[in-house]
């Protein structure tokens, strides 16, 4: 089939790089118009530089720092973009200078901060799993904080604070309604605000004076929006900005995260209004102030999306929105640092651990909708990257789970997050694998995938106990058994739940229970009636590990649990780390029997067409000698399993395990007479369980248990091979 690999959406991360990098070189062109070569020279200095330490560490670092040219060249022109020349060459003394102005300072230290943002914040902070803040705005505050400015005025950006005592020109400014001095306001918010507006083609002699009294606002304006003379090389026009930026995220749609930057800007156009209602002053130029100095918008558009330092949840972006532009306004009001949105940044960064598990999707709705996917396209090469936490997983996964999350907590073993994130619900459609930009297989990080012929041996090693057959898997004993329970194919399953629970071999058992119609959940069971209430097989998938969390967080240690292959797998899995953190844990797993599973939906659609009958009002369901059977009002309606195909689950087509071999006993009708089920015993706890039990007993075909499970693993062959 090949959809795991070859058949991809065209979008790749070197193609967002690319277009990332073409809108920042259009910004870098426009900068020419206030700045000069200056702004150029810049930009070309920060590219190389980045490039050349991503080259560099490559080598070193091998597989660890796989080399990222297109990455790291956009990660130059962010640097660039975000750097300060000051004012316009008419104004750009060193008193209006963050960096001195003149001299070769101001190529120096944007190179230092390309160099140090790239090797310690880039790549280094990614050894961690993941960037926990931009690396462009941490390298540059610290750059300027520490090395540069004095540690008591790091904070004061000297190009808007002046050296000039600009509070005492409030009066000779033309500029009407601009707020004086409030006790509350810890800097000189008026005169800031004269030194951003500032223009000095209006008038070479006042810099800061605008046009007439009656009629300032339009030549503010223009300075805001299109021309500005101050700030960061990359916000010299905010209409460009904003058109570039919003062509982009048009171009990238569904990768960008523009619900922080729309957010943000709402955000902080809402806070301006309200604070230019506390302390006066013309309400218009309060908003044109936050919204587009030097720093805020181009970091609106170009670093508050960094897909690797946000979170992944659309709430979660909204709030990180609403929080940046919330502290921005009130660091520039407060804390004399008119830079206010990249510190403001940074704290925000640091809160997007927390917001990724905000607004997250649940795998509680009964009918799936289908994601609208890009077009396909055919790659003969795949290449894999690092996960750039852009989320798109999250957005078309039809089970509403979290494909990045469960990877980023897979390759940490937290599996604590992986049971919280219901790690084993996964359905294979594989939609998530299509959409990754970095190609990363996210399928193969949830507990349900198949297992590695090494992990298998280990957990066979660690758990079971017997002969290995290659087809049918580790196991001591094979009986068809009938219990005295009225239950699926004898009731073994049942039987054996029963019989562990009155003799303490476990104080609570996980169960797939009927809660509407046929619709199943996972349930905790902790007597013998909970178990009753659950007998019957149900043929969907269920959830699992999620319950397992809640029985180990309330203490039990002895639990029972019965699932299909993939859930047996998963248990083990979970099973095999917990096992570091709590030695006392016993798990009696009992598989069962599965061929597939079907999806809810289309399997009462398929049952209805094909049997004429509600599945919703099924008094039972049974699989039997090829057939799938519904009782419905004391009478059974069958057809051939093979009508349902419509209905089967996806993954259930890769999964090569009939007989749930990594369970500690396994159960079903394949291999036994009507009205028996055929047990095969794999552990010492399962001999225990079966021994607790006086079963009537009968002959059991493997031959047929064998064919079946044959079937299933060539199955798997087939659609797991690649094109």
């Amino acid at each position: 089939m090949g959809l795991k690999t070859s058949v991809k959406a065209p979008m790749t991360k070197d193609l967002l790089m690319k277009y990332t990098f073409y809108a920042l070189c259009i910004l870098a062109a426009v900068s020419f118009i206030s700045f000069g070569f200056e702004s150029l020279i810049i930009s070309v200095i920060s590219v190389l530089v980045a490039v050349v330490c991503d080259y560099l560490l490559s080598l070193v670092m091998g597989e660890k720092g796989p080399l990222n040219t297109m990455s790291a060249a956009v990660f130059g022109l962010i640097v660039a973009m975000s750097y300060s020349l000051g004012m316009a060459p008419a104004m750009a003394t060193e008193e209006f200078s963050i960096l001195g102005g003149a001299g070769i300072d101001k190529y120096l230290y944007p190179a230092l901060i390309s160099a140090v943002g790239l090797i310690v914040f880039k790549k280094i902070q990614g050894l961690a799993g993941r960037k926990y803040v931009n690396p462009a705005a941490i390298a540059k505050l610290l750059i300027i904080g520490l090395l540069i400015m004095a540690p008591s005025s790091a904070l004061m950006p000297t190009d808007h604070m002046g050296a000039f005592d600009l509070q005492n020109r409030l009066t000779e400014s033309k500029i009407p309604g601009l707020p004086s001095y409030h006790p509350m306001e810890t800097m000189y918010f008026g005169s800031a605000m004269i030194s951003c507006y500032g223009n000095p083609n209006l008038d070479p002699m006042y810099p800061y004076t605008y046009g007439t009294p009656d009629n300032p606002l339009p030549d503010i304006l223009y300075t805001m929006l299109v021309q500005k003379y101050h700030g960061w090389i990359g916000g010299v026009s905010s209409i460009a900005v904003i058109a570039v930026g919003i062509a982009l995220f048009a171009l990238l749609r569904g990768y960008i995260k523009w619900r922080i930057t729309l957010a943000y800007l709402v955000t902080t156009l809402l806070f301006s209004i309200v604070t230019g209602y506390l302390y006066g002053g013309d309400i218009t130029i309060r908003i044109l102030f936050h919204l587009f100095t030097g720093s805020s918008i181009f970091l609106a558009f170009f670093m508050a999306t960094d897909p690797a330092t946000t979170p992944l949840t659309h709430l979660g972006q909204t709030i990180f929105g609403i929080g940046l532009g919330v502290l921005t306004v009130l660091i520039q009001l407060y804390m004399n640092f008119l830079g206010g949105s990249i510190l403001a940044l940074i704290i925000m960064n640091l809160t997007s651990p927390i917001l990724d598990n905000v607004g997250k999707l649940r795998p509680t709705r009964k009918e799936k909708i289908e994601p609208k996917l890009p077009k396909a396209k055919q790659f003969t090469i795949v290449k894999t990257y690092d996960c750039i936490r852009c989320g798109a997983c999250m957005t078309v996964c039809c089970n509403g789970l979290s494909p990045a999350l469960i990877k980023e907590a897979f390759d940490k073993k937290n599996v604590k997050k992986l049971m919280k994130l219901n790690a084993d619900y996964c359905a294979g459609c594989c939609t998530c694998n299509f959409v990754c930009p970095a190609r990363i297989d996210l399928e193969s990080y949830t507990l349900g995938y198949p297992m590695i012929e090494e992990e298998a041996r280990k957990i066979e090693q660690q758990f079971l106990k017997g002969t290995a057959d290659e087809n049918l898997g580790v196991y001591m004993d094979m009986y068809s058994a009938k219990s005295s329970i009225d239950g699926q194919d004898g009731g073994v399953a049942t039987a054996l739940l029963v019989s562990g629970m009155q003799k303490a071999m476990f104080d609570a058992a996980i169960v797939v229970k009927r809660t509407d119609g046929y619709w199943a959940e996972a349930v905790i069971a902790e007597n013998v009636d909970e178990i009753m209430e659950a007998k019957g097989t149900k043929y969907i998938r269920v959830p699992m590990m999620s319950k397992l969390e809640e029985l180990i967080a309330k203490g039990k240690r002895k639990i029972a649990l019965v699932g299909t292959a993939c859930q047996v797998r998963a248990a083990r899995r979970i099973q095999q780390i917990l096992l570091h953190e709590y030695a006392d844990l016993e798990l009696s797993i009992i598989g069962l029997f599965c061929f597939e599973c079907f999806e809810y939906e289309k399997l009462k659609e398929e049952t209805a067409r094909l049997l004429d009958v509600d599945l919703d009002r099924a008094e039972k369901t049974q699989i039997h000698k090829g057939k799938y059977i519904v009782r419905v009002d004391g009478k059974d309606h069958s057809v051939k399993v093979k009508e349902l195909n419509n209905a089967v689950e996806p993954r259930c087509l890769f999964c090569p395990d009939f007989t749930a071999e990594y369970s500690d006993i396994s159960v079903g009708s394949v291999g036994s007479d009507e009205g028996y089920s055929t047990v095969i015993v794999r552990s010492d706890i399962g001999k225990k369980l079966f021994d607790s039990l006086d079963l009537a007993k009968g002959k059991v075909n493997k031959e047929e248990i064998t064919k079946l499970a044959i079937f299933k693993k060539a199955r798997a062959k087939l659609y797991s091979l690649d094109d």
